[in-house]
C-alpha cells in the first residue's frame, strides 16, 4: 500500500512538473494583431464597406518550445470574419464568422482566396483556400471534416443586413453581381487601412485583459519599458488602461520613461529613444 502511495506522489509530482514546464513554454507577453484581407467592397451608395479580416492573439513560444524554428505560438484567438465598416459613423460590425474554416487554414490572409460583392442590402461572398481543397483534404488530420467543409465553402452566398441572416445563392448570380461590382465598387486597401486604423483595437474584440487578465500595473510596465515587443499590444494598453488614469498618473509614466531612457547606455538609449517614439507619443496625446 505505501508503495503505491509513493507512485501516486511521484505520478502527481510528474504531472505538476509538466503543467509547469508547458505553462513555461510561451511568453507571458500577448501579442495582438488584425490583417484586411484583399477584395473589400463598397456598398452602391459608397457609405460602407464589406471586407474580410484576420485578427490574433497568441504567446510566442520560448525556451524547448521554440525549437528547432521558433516553434508554434500558443493561440487564445485566431479569427477570421466578415465585417461592415461604415467610415462616416466610425462603427465595424462583424456580420459573419469563418471559424470552422479557419481551423483547418489558419488565419494568415495568403491563404485565402476571398471574392465580394456589395449590392443594396446584400454582401455576396465566396472563400475558399487559394491552394485549393485537394491539398488540404490530403493534409488534414481529419480528411472527413476538410472534405465537409469543402462541401460548405464551394458554395456562394450572401448576407443580408436588415435580416442578419445568410443564404446560399446561386453561382450564376454570384459571378454576375461580382463581375459588375468589381471595377466601381472596389474599396482601396492603403486608404481603408488608414481609416480602421483610427479605430479603437476594442471595436475589434481585441480587449487586452478579457484575452489575458494581469494586473494593469503589469501591462503598463511591460508597455513602457517596451518588454512586449507587440506595438499593436501597446496601443490597446494605452487605449484600454492608460487612458484611464488621471493627468497627472500620465505624466508620471512620461517622466519614467523619459527617466529610464537616460539610465542607459549611448547605444541602448539611442535604441530606447527609437523604438519608444510612438508609444512615447501616443501616450502623450492623452493629456
Amino acid at each position: 500500500m505505501s508503495g503505491f502511495r509513493i507512485n501516486s506522489r511521484l505520478l502527481f509530482v510528474l504531472i505538476a512538473g509538466l503543467s509547469l514546464l508547458l505553462t513555461s513554454c510561451y511568453s507571458e507577453h500577448v501579442s495582438l494583431d488584425y490583417t484586411v484581407h484583399g477584395g473589400a467592397q463598397w456598398n452602391t451608395e459608397h457609405s460602407e464597406i464589406a471586407l474580410v479580416a484576420s485578427k490574433s492573439a497568441y504567446r510566442r513560444a520560448k525556451g524547448i518550445a521554440a525549437f528547432p524554428d521558433g516553434g508554434i505560438p500558443d493561440y487564445l484567438i485566431k479569427d477570421v470574419g466578415l465585417y461592415i465598416f461604415n467610415p462616416k459613423n466610425k462603427q465595424l460590425t462583424e456580420a459573419v464568422d469563418f471559424k470552422d474554416i479557419t481551423e483547418l487554414l489558419g488565419n494568415s490572409k495568403g491563404r485565402y482566396d476571398v471574392k465580394i460583392a456589395f449590392n443594396d442590402a446584400l454582401i455576396y461572398y465566396s472563400i475558399n483556400p487559394v491552394s485549393g481543397w485537394a491539398f488540404w483534404i490530403e493534409h488534414s488530420n481529419d480528411s472527413l471534416e476538410a472534405r465537409s467543409l469543402k462541401e460548405k465553402y464551394s458554395k456562394t452566398y450572401a448576407y443580408n443586413i436588415n435580416e442578419k441572416k445568410v443564404s446560399i445563392v446561386d453561382s450564376s448570380l454570384f459571378s454576375s453581381v461580382y463581375q459588375k461590382s468589381q471595377a466601381a465598387n472596389r474599396a482601396n486597401r492603403t486608404e481603408l487601412n488608414r481609416k480602421l486604423s483610427a479605430l479603437p483595437l476594442a471595436d475589434w474584440g481585441l480587449v487586452i485583459q478579457d484575452i489575458y487578465p494581469k494586473s494593469d500595473k503589469a501591462y503598463i510596465e511591460e508597455t513602457i519599458y517596451l518588454h512586449n515587443g507587440s506595438a499593436i499590444t501597446r496601443r490597446a494598453v494605452i487605449e484600454q488602461i492608460i487612458s484611464k488614469l488621471s493627468k497627472q498618473e500620465i505624466k508620471d509614466l512620461l517622466k519614467k520613461m523619459d527617466e529610464f531612457k537616460n539610465s542607459l547606455e549611448s547605444y541602448e538609449k539611442a535604441k530606447y529613444g527609437f523604438s519608444s517614439k510612438d508609444t512615447y507619443k501616443w501616450i502623450q496625446s492623452l493629456l
